[in-house]
């Protein structure tokens, strides 16, 4: 009796040790074996992104203003972004974000405000009272730009500033924000 067991358990460990071999020994067939079908190239085109001051926003002295004064005393940001002439065969798509954002807990309210403009149009808004621990914040989905010529340059100024509202802010002034602002792109024939 015993010796059956042994037979029976040799038996199933060859079995397995047999199986283990052809699996192996297919896999490495057909990965050997594999061809892509997928061609092409990578297009090493990209906008040209250039900033009037830095690609940081800081602002260290928050004072309270009134949001129809922003234009004239908020902290701002200037940048442009040109699709030049070795992008007019592909469709260009641009994002902007802030990233690696620091600021005073204080600030994270519905009266710290932000404005981005893109050829003096209003494309993105809103304030930071839902920021929360993030480091990042998306001011523009991925659009799809589609100038009439080639180079096209397009004019953006990111404002931030502490919207006065008529009641005590003085816990707010002086309080520190900063923030890169960072524009990706992507390019499809």
């Amino acid at each position: 009796m015993e010796m059956k067991k042994m037979l029976i358990v040799l038996v199933a460990s060859i079995s397995i040790v047999i199986g283990i071999i052809f699996g192996i020994s297919y896999g490495w067939y057909a990965y050997s074996n594999a061809e892509s079908k997928v061609g092409g190239s990578t297009a090493k085109k990209v906008p040209t992104v250039i900033f009037a001051q830095t690609e940081r926003v800081y602002s260290s002295t928050t004072m309270p203003i009134y949001d129809g004064d922003r234009y004239n005393y908020a902290t701002k940001n200037s940048f442009t972004i040109t699709l030049g002439e070795d992008l007019k065969d592909y469709e260009t798509g641009i994002e902007i974000f802030l990233k690696d954002i620091y600021m005073a807990n204080e600030l994270k309210i519905a009266n710290y405000k932000y404005e981005l403009l893109e050829d003096g149009k209003t494309i993105s808004s809103g304030n930071f009272s839902n920021i929360g621990s993030t480091k990042n914040l998306r001011l523009t989905p991925m659009t799809i730009k589609n100038p009439a010529s080639y180079p096209t340059t397009y004019t953006y100024e990111f404002y931030i500033w502490l919207s006065e509202d008529g009641t005590d802010q003085n816990n707010l002034m002086n309080k520190g924000f900063s923030a890169k602002i960072n524009v990706n792109s992507a390019i499809k024939k």
